[in-house]
């Protein structure tokens, strides 16, 4: 497959790349088991790519729609050094969190509007070029194994662990902690930029997703990533290696 980024990563004169259109996944029928998906689990949110661009450019966070979120997001700022001051383009969503773990809506909205609200977390689920290197047409596996060994979390930029396989245990898990939703994804898919694809696809577990403002388009106080990262611990999840 032809790399997708090739053109895409070269520079405006800015230095920063075009921004990337994320790719998206179809809806699901319900909790399945499959030995070539990794699950995890999925709160919604607002989808952002983050742009590592070294030492000389430091980071900009940009939405699925091209809004620079940049300086509405204080918490990551420290996310270039948390991936070693490596060039980098990941992807995730932001979310507001309540103390139970759901998705804070209302919340979200307004610290992305530049209101006041509670504290934001992003949840890192994809790396997609690293050093200048794009790895779109690398498997899913592997960049997510790359991934985990290159972040260090804070309790505001989660790298968010999967499961293989066992999609109906974690669909329960998540159910029963009030995520509404689990993502299963082609552990060989490549990363097609601005594609819905059946290599992923999100499946609703909770009965009140539909209320609860996430959506398959998305694919003050105590920090946002503390019960997310609670919660994640509840979870029968574990990073896949590859």
């Amino acid at each position: 497959m032809a790399d997708q980024l090739s053109l895409r990563l070269e520079p405006d004169a800015a230095g920063w790349p075009a921004p990337i259109r994320p790719m998206l996944a179809q809806p699901g029928d319900g909790p399945f088991d499959d030995p070539d998906d990794l699950f995890e689990p999925w709160w919604g949110g607002e989808r952002a790519l983050a742009y590592l661009g070294g030492e000389a450019l430091g980071m900009r966070l940009v939405s699925a729609d091209g809004v620079v979120l940049t300086e509405r997001v204080p918490e990551i700022a420290d996310l270039p050094e948390r991936l070693g001051g490596r060039p980098a383009i990941l992807d995730g969503t932001l979310v507001a969190v309540d103390e139970a773990g759901r998705l804070d809506e209302p919340g979200l909205l307004a610290r992305l509007d530049g209101q006041p609200g509670p504290g934001l977390a992003f949840l890192v689920y994809d790396l997609l070029a690293l050093d200048g290197r794009p790895l779109v047409s690398e498997p899913l596996e592997r960049r997510r194994s790359r991934l985990a060994r290159l972040l260090s979390p804070s309790p505001s930029i989660v790298p968010v662990p999967m499961i293989a396989g066992e999609g109906r245990a974690l669909c329960a898990a998540a159910a029963a902690q009030g995520v509404g939703w689990v993502l299963a994804r082609d552990r060989r898919s490549p990363y097609l930029a601005g594609v819905r694809s059946s290599l992923w696809r999100l499946i609703a577990v909770h009965p009140d997703a539909a209320q609860a403002g996430a959506s398959a388009e998305s694919v003050g106080g105590e920090p946002a990533g503390s019960p997310i990262l609670a919660l994640i611990r509840r979870l029968p999840l574990e990073e896949p290696t590859g």
